[in-house]
């Protein structure tokens, strides 16, 4: 203590005072004084690289630039984003494949890429090329499981027979009929050695009593799945053999009810118990909402679309409002919100039991089930699953406290759906619904990086970051970016699947969307929640009319819409754009960029392909050619209405020109079909001739008229015997589907129809080269490949396809409505019975 005491006393500036002044400074350096002026000092200026110079460093530069965002892209993982596209391509792979695949072959590349995978575990680029490989091939394993999981039994050939099942879905129309699905449990008169499990069935009228787990019998005809409308279209029998539905058709008459067996499968049994509980739910919506807006109502809630008018369909179309009638992530989320928002409200209500425990992670978890129970009460369709399992795995990254939305999450969802459903992902609402999704999260990525650049720089500038306007215009304007950003990301597949891009879709959402979030799904779900005490009849009532109002923002936005179809888009085209998307989302740098080409290249593909100069349906009931003013002449007075309004959907056709009647003297003047004594014909745009005829006594004439002859004839040889024309017959099409003819250039008619000739000098015989006019063939695209597939293999059975003539059924009264709608090639029914 006095050591302490006596050094505090001493002076220590005279110890140093003695000093010279530079050894002060050393021993005790002191701050420069601010006002002292600094030294300026000019930097050498290297002289500016010439042009040459520039040009010849671009290479390296560029290497440079591209090596650093490779490396940036592979340190965010990369890799694991790509899992589900690699897996997603090989599904692709198995589906379209014209031939069944065996397992040896697709076990062996697996275990192949696995050890590779392995063998290069040192060498990062090589083994992260080796993980996408097995994604890749894992792909074609769970496509090829799937298959044979299903393993639907597919009805051979339209047959009429009764039957006998339970009613295992039931959805009323709009148009006063009603849809049924039957498990099938018996045939009779005839007895079908292979029947299906499962048909769809539509009636006129259904006993009264009829309920889900009902027994139904009566005298239907059946029909086989049919195969898409026109090549590249929705494949229903593709659809129908992973729905586990055999055979489509109608009863003839009305059916009985009848005593059928309980279920014995615990899952059928939990499967009917749902099935139940959705028709009661949607029944009690419509009483309580009525008309229109309790059909929408029941949409949303329980999945049941069949009420929904054609017109309304096509103003939410038009619109770009027809995602709300799909359960997707919009109506998961905010039932999602709306539970957890009012759960955790309610443990704030009691914070001496909130601080102690983890309130938003049981709120998270009670949530999940919520969801869970809509995802059942919706039908659980592939939109659906999707968000639920996107939600999961939302919900349950905050019960683990990480991130809730991320661009893995979604990888994450959508590898759970390919594993489960890989056959999905050739549909619209896997692509529409993902796409959208992914667009989304990037997008809100870019703009979150912007925003918090732009706040840093506005604090060093020291001026607020937003202004009194822009806080207001900010919900406007990121409702807007939000439909924007998804209308461009699922117009892509909108307009392959459905022929329409909704150019208002920004207006329709942003008038639509904050009806939908504030009155709309917070009531409904508030609404389900009640309905077991009896009071639900106030939120359904406010749910009702933001239901009226987003039916008249669809009216109003689809009156002004322009037409957004923008015709047939070629496969190669949706290959390229989704590449580009991919690239556009997944990528977090400039190599984004590498998304232009194939945006150049899809829409060069897409600007060079020609419409169909000639397209067949697979029934050869119907044949249309396109004439040089755009419109299309048909071959029957009362085509199928649902066929013909796919065709000038697609086609972009605003008229159909009949037939006209002939007798021998030909009418110059007609410029569509000419029929005459069972034979069509019609003048092509390159001067050829094409016939038609759908009995077996006028081929021969057929073949001599026509230069391309349809021969809707029964039998397996029935085709022209003359080499130089081209023919379709009835079996072509019954194998292999409808088809488009694109014609060629025009032959030379002073040209040999032989290909060889002999020359005087040296006697043998001279190949002859094709000239400036010689015509290519005509490209013919069928719309099934082959009838390998099991979803296609039941076309090889079909009486058209083994050469029989069809059967003729006579119906016993002239007054079955369900006859004059499906039976014949004349219904107007939109669903085609299917």
């Amino acid at each position: 203590m006095t050591g302490i005491r006596e050094a505090s006393d001493i002076d220590e500036r005279a110890l140093v005072r003695s000093l010279p002044d530079g050894s002060m400074r050393t021993l005790f350096p002191e701050a420069w004084p601010l006002s002292e002026p600094e030294v300026n000092t000019t930097p050498v200026k290297l002289p500016a690289p010439s042009f040459r110079e520039r040009i010849l460093s671009i290479p390296s530069l560029t290497g440079r630039q591209v090596k650093a965002a490779a490396e940036t892209e592979a340190g965010r993982g990369i890799t694991f984003l790509l899992l589900p596209v690699f897996a997603g391509i090989g599904a692709i792979i198995y589906f379209t494949l014209s031939f069944e695949p065996a397992w040896t072959p697709i076990l062996s590349m697996l275990a192949i890429g696995i050890i590779l995978r392995i063998a290069t575990r040192r060498h990062f680029a090589v083994a992260q090329g080796g993980t996408l490989a097995v994604a890749l091939v894992a792909g074609l394993v769970v496509g090829k499981w799937e298959t044979e999981r299903r393993a639907t039994p597919m009805l051979g050939s339209d047959v009429a027979t009764r039957v006998t099942g339970r009613v295992v879905a039931l959805e009323y129309q709009d148009n006063d009929s009603w849809r049924i699905t039957l498990e099938l449990l018996q045939t009779e008169r005839p007895k079908l050695r292979f029947p299906p499990k499962r048909v769809r069935i539509n009636a006129r009228d259904i006993p009264a009593t009829t309920a889900i787990g009902s027994g139904l019998s009566g005298f239907a005809r059946l029909r086989i799945p049919s195969g898409p409308v026109r090549p590249g279209n929705y494949d229903f029998s593709f659809h129908a053999y992973f729905n586990g539905i055999g055979a489509n058709g109608f009863f003839l008459g009305t059916p009985k009810e009848t005593a059928v067996p309980p279920p014995d499968e615990l899952t059928a049994e939990m499967s009917q118990w749902i099935a139940m509980l959705r028709v009661r739910v949607s029944e009690r919506i419509e009483e309580v909402i009525g008309g229109e807006d309790g059909s929408v109502a029941s949409a949303l809630v329980a999945g049941t679309r069949a009420g929904i008018s054609e017109q309304t369909n096509e103003d939410l179309r038009k619109a770009g409002l027809a995602h709300i009638l799909s359960i997707s992530g919009l109506h998961m989320a905010l039932a999602a919100g709306v539970v957890m928002l009012t759960l955790r409200s309610a443990f704030a209500l009691f914070p001496a039991f909130s601080v102690r425990h983890p309130v938003k992670k049981y709120a998270a978890f009670l949530s999940l089930l919520s969801c869970t129970f809509y995802l059942a009460m919706s039908g659980a369709d592939v939109a659906a699953q999707r968000s639920y399992v996107m939600i999961a795995v939302m919900l349950g990254a905050l019960l683990i406290d990480r991130a809730a939305i991320s661009m893995r999450n979604l990888a994450v969802a959508a590898l759970a759906m390919i594993a489960l459903s890989p056959h999905e992902i050739l549909g619209p609402s896997f692509q529409m619904s993902f796409s959208a999704t992914a667009a989304l999260i990037a997008g809100y990525a870019w703009w979150s990086e912007r925003n918090a650049n732009r706040h840093i720089g506005a604090e060093k500038r020291g001026k607020a970051t937003y202004g009194v306007a822009r806080r207001i215009l900010k919900p406007v304007t990121a409702a807007a970016g939000t439909s924007l950003i998804a209308g461009l990301a699922s117009g892509i597949f909108a307009a392959y699947h459905f022929n329409n891009t909704a150019p208002l879709g920004l207006v329709g959402n942003v008038l639509a969307e904050p009806v939908i979030a504030l009155l709309v799904m917070p009531f409904a779900v508030f609404g389900l929640l009640l309905m077991p005490l009896q009071l639900d009849w106030v939120p359904l009532q406010i749910m009702g009319w933001g239901i009226f109002a987003v039916r008249h923002i669809a009216a109003f936005v689809a009156a002004w819409s322009p037409d957004g179809n923008p015709g047939p888009m070629p496969s190669l085209t949706l290959v390229y754009w989704t590449i580009a998307l991919v690239l556009a989302v997944v990528l977090s740098t400039r190599l984004k960029l590498l998304a232009l080409p194939f945006i150049v290249l899809g829409l060069g593909v897409f600007m060079k392909e020609p419409f169909p100069d000639i397209v067949i349906s697979e029934d050869a009931k119907l044949v249309g050619v396109r004439l040089a003013d755009g419109r299309l002449a048909v071959n029957r007075n009362r085509p199928s209405q649902f066929t013909i309004n796919n065709w000038k959907t697609a086609y972009l056709i605003d008229e159909i020109i009949p037939p006209v009647a002939v007798k021998k003297e030909k009418q110059s003047a007609s410029h569509g079909f000419e029929c005459d004594e069972g034979v069509c014909t019609i003048n092509l745009r390159d001067g050829r001739t094409l016939a038609y005829t759908g009995e077996t006594t006028m081929q021969e004439i057929a073949c001599n008229i026509g230069n391309v002859v349809i021969l809707a004839v029964p039998g397996k040889d029935a085709a022209c015997h003359r080499s130089t024309i081209t023919s379709i017959s009835k079996r072509d099409l019954a194998l292999k589907g409808a088809v488009e003819i694109r014609l060629g250039q025009q032959r030379d008619e002073n040209r040999s129809l032989t290909t060889t000739e002999k020359t005087p000098e040296a006697g043998k015989p001279k190949t002859s080269q094709p000239g400036p006019d010689f015509r290519p063939e005509d490209r013919i695209t069928y719309a099934v490949e082959a009838p390998s597939r099991p979803w296609h293999l039941h076309r090889i059975h079909s009486r058209a396809a083994r050469g029989l003539p069809e059967r003729e059924y006579k119906p016993k009264s002239a007054s079955i409505q369900n006859v004059a709608d499906c039976a014949s090639d004349t219904g107007d029914n939109p669903t085609r019975c299917d």
